[in-house]
């Protein structure tokens, strides 16, 4: 009995090595399938992101919950690179270059995705501000760059440095652009909420980073990288687009009647200062978002705030104002109201002149 024992253990141990081996090869063999399919048509997963995206940006814009569902894609995209390094790692124990190329693979294909989903919204959402304009430019230029395979796989995904850090930019973008829709945060929560998160995955991942160059000159100049990354991203973000808001209305007015402005003004004299000046306008949320805005009135060196709060989910947009009706005895020139996040986001700019 002892030495048949042994023989039959040995026989269990072959076949789930065989049924392991079969499996591994079914995906692999299932893997390169979806492979060949994404090379004989490279453009289809941008193409089709893209177009679901400016579905989900309609959808935003009717005020329709399903835009939440349509996020959802995008937010599970930026969950896998999350986890990605884990997974690659995994895959590399159990097998050598598979991790590798699947990783690389799906990361690419993701990365597409996000990026091409989010585009909409972020062109959406650009003002004539060259911060906006500036944003959105590298984020249309990233996402050309993930669609080019021989420049990505060389500059890209050739390095875990660069590779991490491509996967830190895509998402923030997933985050600033589907953490308002699909769990109601508003821009002053979901953009710390993003440079925090990125910022300490990064760190996380700061020992694969560091293994990927190979003199300390770079790792230093990684670091330091590293280090003002999210400083910058903070920084900076009043120049970046209020993605998820967009002003549907705006008028500069002197009246206002059960939400309805009266009719526009550009121009106005002195004496019309003394019924007051209305900024006006009607901003569309993701339903469910409460959202503070910010009425900046500016005239030379002076600064007047007004804030408001809206809500998300109307067709039309959120009908807010700001009243202003003390001025300044010198107030002849150009007059311009900022409407602005409390971040310091443009949304619409309006002006007009006091003869």
């Amino acid at each position: 009995m002892p030495s048949v024992e042994p023989t039959h253990v040995d026989g269990q141990k072959a076949d789930c090595g065989l049924r392991d081996s079969v499996q591994s090869s079914s995906v692999l063999s299932g893997i390169a399938r979806l492979e060949a399919l994404f090379q004989r048509l490279p453009w289809l997963v941008p193409i089709a992101s893209f177009a679901l995206g400016w579905a989900g940006f309609l959808m935003v814009k009717r005020g329709e919950e399903l835009a939440r569902t349509t996020a959802l894609i995008a937010l599970a995209g930026w969950i896998w690179l999350l986890v990605e390094p884990l997974v690659r790692h995994y895959l590399e124990r159990r097998r050598q270059g598979v991790g590798k190329f699947v990783a690389n693979f799906f990361s690419q294909s993701i990365e597409q995705e996000i990026l091409f989903f989010c585009l909409p919204f972020i062109i959406g959402a650009t003002q004539s501000d060259v911060g906006h304009i500036v944003f959105t430019s590298i984020a249309v230029v990233a996402a050309l760059l993930s669609t080019i395979d021989p420049i990505y796989e060389r500059y890209i995904a050739a390095r875990a440095a660069t590779r991490l850090m491509f996967h830190a930019y895509c998402s923030v973008i997933a985050a600033i652009t589907v953490l308002p829709m699909t769990v109601h945060l508003s821009l002053e929560r979901s953009w710390p909420l993003a440079v925090i998160g990125v910022g300490g995955w990064l760190l996380l991942t700061l020992p694969m980073s560091l293994k990927s160059l190979h003199t300390p000159t770079k790792k230093v100049i990684w670091i330091a990288c590293l280090l003002a990354a999210p400083v910058a991203l903070w920084l900076l973000r009043s120049h970046v687009p209020a993605v998820g808001l967009a002003v549907t209305q705006a008028q500069v007015t002197q009246s206002v009647n059960e939400l309805t402005p009266g009719p526009p003004v550009t121009r106005l004299t002195t004496q019309d200062l003394a019924q007051g000046v209305i900024a006006f306008v009607a901003i569309r949320a993701p339903m469910g978002v409460a959202q503070t805005v910010i009425f900046e009135w500016r005239f030379g060196n002076e600064l007047e705030c007004i804030s408001a709060d809206i809500v998300g989910g109307r067709k039309e947009g959120f009908r807010v104002y700001a009243r202003k009706q003390l001025f300044p005895e010198q107030s002849r020139g150009v007059w311009k109201v900022d409407v602005v996040t409390p971040q310091g986001q443009l949304l619409k700019r309006l002006s007009f002149v006091v003869e």
